[in-house]
């Protein structure tokens, strides 16, 4: 019996003309059982409202109007009505039967990526501006609502117009007004503010919230909630156009929202990749292998013995998860980085030398500084100046801790003693590598972490590969390295070192005679804290298995300052002599001979100072009185 069944027996003949096979859902006015329409031998979908409500008007209207608001639309991504009518005491709507998982349950696979997820944001665009075309606002939109038609390729439809509302006030608007005034219906986490006052008065527009709700949970794993981070923040590589699309839907007033989805995907489109697609491999390993185990079944009981078909469903059926299940993973230092959306603030005892050193260290451990760090996924335990994270459990398989402080420098060394181990093997295991093929390798890593989508990882591995460097620094800088032959274990002293005077880039595994540089050192340049975006910091990371981090220690190097010049005094040259003019002095009181000319009185003596700027042209001074008259002196013969 289905978890979700009912105490109420149900006929098989409860609905003329339909056999019901089994329930999948129950919710507040009814349950839905998948059946068989007898006069086609087609699989339907037959909605039953609950014997209680029956009686009571207001449901069993809220129940007819949304067999209206289905059979006035006709999308590919809207669930189409086949029937309804009345059985005895018992109202019934019957639907095409959708077999998939719903978005809840895709939004939980690690593996949905950007392309796709905005592939289902458009096509859900599309199917609620249709509806609101035909004059129908859904007013419960949520991931559990829009399901997946696997045989129709896997498309999203939306569901459950239980709640639904018509935009015009026709016959059906006004047949169907149902809602009572300062009324809230809906979900809480999905509903616009108007709609959780009034849902009488909220129209389409908060349908349009809705989809902003669903499109930045799609991309970022929750919903956003107060004052939210965008979501380009939260995942890298994303545009920032799609933040501009998710804050408009968001807007508390609906007049600052899109004002018609149309208006919407025109934003939305030009954004979606041109391939992408949904396929079974979102599904998680074991609902894929419940899937690929009950196919099998339907197709061999019609041929063989139970036993036979048993055995033929464990063969084909470990067979088509081993195969499905080897989806490729990012690549370690990506996987490292992509920020999952959990953060864990912790701190640890350690030491932090003063901005003023030429060499300024942070080192975890003994020290009289609390040092913050924060870690993003798996959560792991401080203690001690030693970062451990435990085997992972339900919690994600990767974790992150960075040492969150501003260490300034034109260049760096970053090192920690990394031991990582695999989880423990044991029957359970050996099934689960029969079935969903041999475990992950366990690894550690020392990251050098920038803005997002920049980053150096050396990556050590417990099932001794090959120690790997990886690095993305930009469109045209990314790439590999690895050493010619790995570590006997995943116990080792890692090293990530950027030169001072250079900008080269080295990763060093091992300590003493063990000590080799991981493939070759590279150049960055002088100018390397460009290729980060800014001064990165140092984290320590573990993929899939246990790992633990001791004598981590991270410095910023600046060169050292030149001595400052020695202190220039300004010096002037004596200025040149004054050339000697011939002249004769005449003694006092006597005049001076005819055609020779008195030696003017030299002039006092002034010191030497520089001029600010050249003195000013001065006219000749004025020649000095004759002196007075006196008689000549006789001649001597």
């Amino acid at each position: 019996m289905d978890p979700t069944a009912v105490s109420r027996p149900k006929a098989q003949d409860l609905i003329p003309g339909y056999r019901l096979e089994r329930l999948v859902g129950k919710g507040g006015m009814g349950e839905v059982h998948k059946a068989v329409q007898l006069s086609l031998g087609r699989t339907v979908a037959v909605k039953l409202l609950a014997n209680e409500l029956a009686s009571d008007p207001n449901f069993v209207g809220r129940f007819e109007k949304e067999g209206a608001a289905l059979a006035a639309l006709s999308h590919p991504n809207i669930v189409s009505i086949v029937d309804k009518g009345k059985a005895g005491n018992t109202y019934y709507l019957v639907m095409e039967y959708v077999g998939g998982q719903s978005m809840r349950e895709l939004m939980r696979s690690p593996s949905l990526g950007t392309g796709d997820a905005l592939k289902l944001a458009r096509d859900l665009c599309k199917a609620i501006e249709y509806a609101h075309s035909r004059g129908v606002v859904h007013r419960d939109l949520k991931p559990e609502n829009i399901l997946f038609d696997e045989q129709a390729g896997g498309i999203p439809k939306v569901t459950d117009f239980g709640l639904a509302g018509f935009l015009d006030s026709g016959a059906l608007a006004a047949r169907f007004a149902l809602t009572e005034t300062n009324v809230s219906m809906g979900t809480f986490s999905y509903m616009a503010p108007e709609q959780r006052i009034d849902a009488k008065t909220a129209d389409h527009r908060a349908d349009i919230y809705s989809l902003g709700v669903i499109i930045y949970e799609l991309l970022v794993g929750e919903v956003p909630a107060g004052s939210f981070d965008l979501p380009s923040t939260r995942r890298p590589g994303l545009s920032r156009q799609v933040d501009t699309i998710v804050s408009r839907c968001l807007k508390a007033s609906p007049a600052d929202r899109y004002q018609r989805v149309a208006d919407l995907l025109d934003d939305l489109e030009p954004l979606v990749p041109a391939t992408s697609m949904i396929s079974a491999r979102r599904l998680s390993p074991m609902a894929r292998a419940k899937r690929a185990a009950a196919d099998a079944a339907r197709r061999t009981l019609r041929v063989a013995a139970v036993v036979v078909v048993l055995l033929a469903v464990g063969v084909v059926g470990a067979t088509m998860v081993r195969a499905r299940n080897r989806t490729a993973r990012p690549s370690p230092g990506l996987e490292l980085v992509t920020d999952t959306g959990q953060r864990w603030p912790l701190t640890s005892p350690g030491r932090l030398d003063s901005p003023e050193e030429e060499r300024r260290r942070l080192s975890l451990g003994d020290g009289p500084d609390t040092v913050s760090v924060v870690a993003h996924g798996r959560k792991p335990l401080v203690q001690n100046g030693a970062i451990y994270f435990p085997p992972p459990g339900d919690d994600a398989a990767v974790g992150r801790a960075l040492l969150d402080a501003d260490l300034e420098g034109t260049g760096l060394s970053f090192r920690a003693h990394a031991q990582v181990t695999a989880p423990p093997s044991g029957t359970f295991a050996a099934a689960q590598a029969l079935f969903l093929g041999p475990p992950a390798d366990s690894r550690s890593a020392l990251v050098l972490s920038g803005e997002p989508g920049r980053y150096v990882a050396l990556v050590v591995s417990a099932s001794g590969a090959p120690p790997l460097l990886e690095w993305a620094l930009g469109s045209e800088r990314r790439g590999t390295m690895s050493s010619p032959s790995g570590p006997d274990s995943g116990d080792r002293l890692l090293e990530l070192s950027i030169d001072a005077k250079t900008g080269e880039l080295s990763a060093w595994v091992g300590d003493g005679g063990d000590r080799r540089l991981v493939g070759n050192s590279m150049s960055l340049g002088p100018g390397w804290q460009k290729l980060f975006g800014e001064m990165p910091k140092g984290a320590v990371g573990c993929l899939d298995g246990a790992c633990r981090f001791t004598s981590v220690e991270w410095v910023a190097v600046h060169p050292p300052r030149p001595p400052p010049p020695p202190d220039a005094t300004l010096a002037l040259p004596d200025p040149a002599p004054p050339k000697a003019v011939a002249a004769v002095k005449t003694p006092p009181g006597t005049t001076p001979r005819p055609g020779v000319t008195p030696a003017p009185a030299p002039a006092p003596k002034k010191p030497l100072t520089p001029p600010a700027k050249p003195p000013p042209a001065k006219q000749p001074p004025p020649p000095p009185p004759p002196p007075p008259a006196k008689k000549p002196p006789p001649k001597k013969h």
